[in-house]
Protein backbone atom coordinates (compact mmCIF):
# COMPACT_ATOMS: atom_id res chain seq x y z
CA UNK A 1 0.00 0.00 0.00
CA UNK A 2 1.21 3.48 -0.87
CA UNK A 3 1.87 5.64 2.22
CA UNK A 4 2.20 9.28 1.19
CA UNK A 5 4.05 11.42 3.76
CA UNK A 6 4.60 8.48 6.13
CA UNK A 7 8.38 9.03 6.16
CA UNK A 8 7.78 12.33 8.02
CA UNK A 9 6.30 10.50 11.04
CA UNK A 10 7.72 6.97 10.79
CA UNK A 11 9.51 7.48 14.11
CA UNK A 12 6.16 8.20 15.84
CA UNK A 13 3.72 5.64 14.48
CA UNK A 14 3.70 2.12 13.03
CA UNK A 15 2.82 1.81 9.32
CA UNK A 16 -0.42 -0.06 10.04
CA UNK A 17 -1.53 2.54 12.59
CA UNK A 18 -0.72 5.30 10.10
CA UNK A 19 -2.87 3.57 7.45
CA UNK A 20 -5.73 3.29 9.94
CA UNK A 21 -5.42 6.98 10.86
CA UNK A 22 -5.48 7.95 7.18
CA UNK A 23 -8.61 5.85 6.59
CA UNK A 24 -10.24 7.40 9.69
CA UNK A 25 -9.41 10.92 8.45
CA UNK A 26 -10.93 10.14 5.06
CA UNK A 27 -14.08 8.84 6.76
CA UNK A 28 -14.18 11.81 9.16
CA UNK A 29 -14.26 14.16 6.18
CA UNK A 30 -16.98 12.16 4.45
CA UNK A 31 -14.82 11.21 1.48
CA UNK A 32 -13.89 14.82 0.70
CA UNK A 33 -10.19 14.08 1.24
CA UNK A 34 -8.15 11.85 -1.02
CA UNK A 35 -5.46 9.60 0.50
CA UNK A 36 -2.72 12.21 0.02
CA UNK A 37 -4.68 15.01 1.75
CA UNK A 38 -5.76 12.70 4.58
CA UNK A 39 -2.13 11.62 5.08
CA UNK A 40 -1.09 15.28 5.35
CA UNK A 41 -3.76 15.81 7.98
CA UNK A 42 -2.53 12.79 9.96
CA UNK A 43 1.09 14.00 9.77
CA UNK A 44 0.08 17.43 11.11
CA UNK A 45 -1.98 15.84 13.90
CA UNK A 46 1.06 13.81 14.91
CA UNK A 47 3.15 16.97 15.16
CA UNK A 48 4.90 16.52 11.83
CA UNK A 49 5.03 18.98 9.02
CA UNK A 50 4.25 18.51 5.35
CA UNK A 51 5.47 21.94 4.20
CA UNK A 52 8.75 22.01 2.36
CA UNK A 53 11.17 24.63 3.59
CA UNK A 54 13.74 26.63 1.68
CA UNK A 55 17.25 27.20 2.96
CA UNK A 56 17.99 30.89 3.43
CA UNK A 57 21.03 30.59 1.15
CA UNK A 58 18.74 29.38 -1.66
CA UNK A 59 16.35 32.35 -1.51
CA UNK A 60 16.18 34.71 -4.45
CA UNK A 61 14.47 38.04 -4.88
CA UNK A 62 10.88 37.69 -6.09
CA UNK A 63 10.31 34.11 -4.99
CA UNK A 64 7.67 32.80 -2.60
CA UNK A 65 9.11 30.77 0.24
CA UNK A 66 8.56 28.80 3.43
CA UNK A 67 11.33 29.02 6.04
CA UNK A 68 12.20 27.25 9.25
CA UNK A 69 14.76 29.33 11.14
CA UNK A 70 15.88 30.53 14.56
CA UNK A 71 15.41 34.10 15.77
CA UNK A 72 18.90 35.36 16.59
CA UNK A 73 18.11 39.04 17.05
CA UNK A 74 15.36 41.65 17.21
CA UNK A 75 15.35 45.39 16.71
CA UNK A 76 13.45 47.62 19.14
CA UNK A 77 9.79 48.21 18.21
CA UNK A 78 9.51 51.37 16.12
CA UNK A 79 6.35 53.47 15.74
CA UNK A 80 5.94 55.58 12.60
CA UNK A 81 3.33 57.63 10.72
CA UNK A 82 2.25 56.52 7.25
CA UNK A 83 1.62 58.93 4.38
CA UNK A 84 -2.13 58.65 5.00
CA UNK A 85 -1.64 59.85 8.60
CA UNK A 86 -2.26 56.51 10.31
CA UNK A 87 0.30 55.16 12.71
CA UNK A 88 2.09 51.87 12.32
CA UNK A 89 4.61 49.73 14.18
CA UNK A 90 7.43 47.48 13.05
CA UNK A 91 10.04 45.21 14.59
CA UNK A 92 12.66 43.38 12.53
CA UNK A 93 13.68 39.81 13.31
CA UNK A 94 17.07 38.46 12.32
CA UNK A 95 16.54 34.83 11.28
CA UNK A 96 19.24 32.19 10.83
CA UNK A 97 19.28 28.64 9.55
CA UNK A 98 22.23 26.34 8.81
CA UNK A 99 22.85 28.17 5.53
CA UNK A 100 22.59 31.88 6.30
CA UNK A 101 20.73 34.88 7.67
CA UNK A 102 17.81 37.07 6.60
CA UNK A 103 15.63 39.81 7.98
CA UNK A 104 11.92 39.30 8.71
CA UNK A 105 9.83 42.38 9.60
CA UNK A 106 6.72 42.09 11.75
CA UNK A 107 4.19 44.85 11.10
CA UNK A 108 1.42 46.38 13.20
CA UNK A 109 -0.62 43.69 15.01
CA UNK A 110 2.15 41.09 14.49
CA UNK A 111 4.43 43.20 16.73
CA UNK A 112 2.39 41.85 19.66
CA UNK A 113 4.05 38.45 19.11
CA UNK A 114 7.29 40.04 20.33
CA UNK A 115 5.67 42.14 23.06
CA UNK A 116 3.95 39.06 24.52
CA UNK A 117 7.20 37.07 24.40
CA UNK A 118 5.95 34.49 21.90
CA UNK A 119 8.69 35.49 19.45
CA UNK A 120 12.08 36.02 21.09
CA UNK A 121 15.75 35.35 20.48
CA UNK A 122 16.42 31.62 20.50
CA UNK A 123 12.90 30.64 19.36
CA UNK A 124 12.48 28.58 16.20
CA UNK A 125 9.84 29.87 13.79
CA UNK A 126 8.19 28.66 10.61
CA UNK A 127 7.41 31.39 8.09
CA UNK A 128 4.78 30.11 5.66
CA UNK A 129 3.72 31.71 2.35
CA UNK A 130 6.24 34.54 2.40
CA UNK A 131 7.85 36.76 -0.24
CA UNK A 132 11.55 37.47 -0.71
CA UNK A 133 13.00 40.85 -1.65
CA UNK A 134 16.39 42.51 -1.48
CA UNK A 135 16.65 45.75 0.49
CA UNK A 136 19.48 48.02 1.60
CA UNK A 137 19.65 45.79 4.69
CA UNK A 138 20.12 42.64 2.59
CA UNK A 139 17.72 39.78 2.04
CA UNK A 140 14.27 40.34 3.54
CA UNK A 141 11.43 37.85 3.83
CA UNK A 142 7.93 39.21 4.49
CA UNK A 143 4.69 37.47 5.35
CA UNK A 144 2.25 37.45 2.45
CA UNK A 145 -1.43 38.33 2.78
CA UNK A 146 -2.31 34.71 3.58
CA UNK A 147 1.04 33.87 5.18
CA UNK A 148 1.81 33.16 8.78
CA UNK A 149 4.63 33.06 11.29
CA UNK A 150 4.37 30.05 13.58
CA UNK A 151 6.49 29.62 16.71
CA UNK A 152 7.63 26.07 17.43
CA UNK A 153 7.29 24.81 21.00
CA UNK A 154 10.69 23.19 21.17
Amino acid sequence: MRRPHYEKVKDRIAPEAFDAAVEAAMAEWGGLLDRDAAAMLVVERLGGNVASFHRIADLEEGMEANLRATVVGLTPVRTFTRQDGTSGRVVNLDLKDESGYCRFPLWDEDVALVEKGKVAAGKTVRAIDCFVKRTSFGLEVTRGKFGSLLVEDR
